[in-house]
């Protein structure tokens, strides 16, 4: 490698490293609800299901959001709809701080939903471009990736620690000023690369088949339903924990553990799929050994909330992340892989916004504080079922093409 190119290459990872912090903001604030949920019901006096509405409220815009980014990044450019994106991540954090009336809360937590979608799919494209074509691709994606788990995890250890040290208001403006922290890093430290693409038109001249529509629908169902999983254990595990007869803030970190070990096994769900014989025996190992595992949980009493119990469901939960992202690529055409990507978002975000209220209807209905956890195996299994289906129909790319 030239000395141009090593230095290009040492601006990417560095690059890298504040898109990678930004979008560690983003799982940071999303979990921001969850973490504090025990000094909301309490000093907020909220229910479980207006907990979990006020959680998918921030997923819940990504459904138009995410089909509309790539039309507007074309038009304005990528960069530019994520530092808009962090802006209204910043501004919707305080604006929520500031107001505790419930339904303006939700208005400004998906005002700040709608910054993070912005910043997903265009940070996501930003990183792409400063590594496409080089043998680094696969990790620097991974390590972007790892980032959503990553924030979650720190919101999970943190936040609980801060309401009892510096009180319920105050912590809830940490997520605010983390947002703004990640614009002014990734504002001193971007720049466009100097050779990438350019954008074309072409996919606008090229139809969806019947088949490609079903397949794209299918892997963004994939990647929806297993997300609603993982976070479902992790937002509903520290309640669980605590009827157990363990303390708020220990179930809380022992909690962090899971999203913890799911930065390691996300990032490596892709080196093993790549060295596995059957590429989708990580992902399909990990729906069969997350559901049973999960399933479990319940029942293990305060055995449940240990390290290497809670360690172990970070571990195989993760996996199946890398492996699932490649299907929307498995399932289209080149010149349709844009608008693909964004109807997978589109059906993420959807099932993201649903998804945590019906775990908090269903703890309201049960009054059983496994029972989130129950929904959350099942909906791991779903995955399974819904995998085998899409490779049934699979067919190559000449016969998935329209006549």
């Amino acid at each position: 490698m030239t000395d141009a190119g090593e230095q290009a290459m040492r601006k990417a990872w560095v690059i890298l490293a504040a898109l990678t912090f930004a979008r560690m903001t983003m799982g940071f604030q999303f979990q921001s609800v969850p973490a504090v949920g025990f000094a909301l019901a309490g000093e907020g006096g909220m229910s479980f299901a207006a907990l979990g509405a006020l959680s998918g409220a921030y997923l819940l815009p990504g459904i138009a959001v995410a089909l509309a980014g790539g039309w507007l990044a074309q038009r304005v450019g990528a960069a530019r709809v994520a530092f808009v994106g962090l802006a209204l991540m910043t501004f919707g954090g305080l604006a929520g701080w500031w107001i505790t009336d419930y339904q303006a809360a939700l208005f400004w937590r998906g005002i700040a939903g709608i910054g993070a979608v912005g910043l997903n799919v265009m940070g996501t494209k930003m990183a792409a471009d400063w590594f496409e074509g080089t043998s680094n691709l696969p990790t620097a994606m991974g390590i972007l990736v790892a980032s959503w788990p990553a924030g979650i995890a720190l919101a999970t250890l943190i936040l609980p620690f801060c309401v009892n040290a510096i009180g319920l208001s105050a912590t809830l403006l940490i997520p605010a000023i983390l947002c703004g922290f990640g614009w002014l890093l990734l504002a001193c430290l971007w720049q466009a690369p100097q050779h990438h693409p350019p954008v074309t038109q072409s996919a606008t001249r090229v139809r969806f088949s019947g088949l490609e529509w079903l397949l794209v629908c299918l892997a963004g169902s994939i990647w929806g339903i297993y997300n609603v999983a993982l976070i479902g254990v992790i937002a509903w595990t520290p309640g669980m924990l605590e009827e157990t007869g363990i303390e708020a803030v220990l179930a809380a970190a022992s909690t962090s553990q899971i999203g913890w070990a799911a930065i390691f096994s996300v990032a490596a769900g892709g080196w093993l799929a790549t060295r596995s014989r059957w590429r989708d025996l990580p992902a399909l190992a990990c729906f069969l050994l997350s559901a049973a595992i999960v399933l479990a949980l319940p029942y293990m009493g305060q055995v449940a909330g240990s390290f290497w119990v809670m360690f172990g469901v970070g571990l195989v939960i993760g996996p199946a992340a890398a492996t699932i992202m490649t299907l929307p690529i498995d399932a289209t055409r080149v010149e349709l892989r844009a608008v693909a990507m964004g109807i997978f978002f589109a059906l993420y975000y959807a099932y993201m916004g649903i998804g945590p209220m019906l775990f908090g209807l269903l703890r309201d209905f049960t009054g059983f504080a496994g029972a989130p956890h129950l929904l959350a195996s099942c909906l791991l299994l779903l995955c399974v079922l819904l995998w085998f289906l899409f490779r049934s129909l699979q067919k190559s790319p000449k016969d998935s093409q329209p006549a």
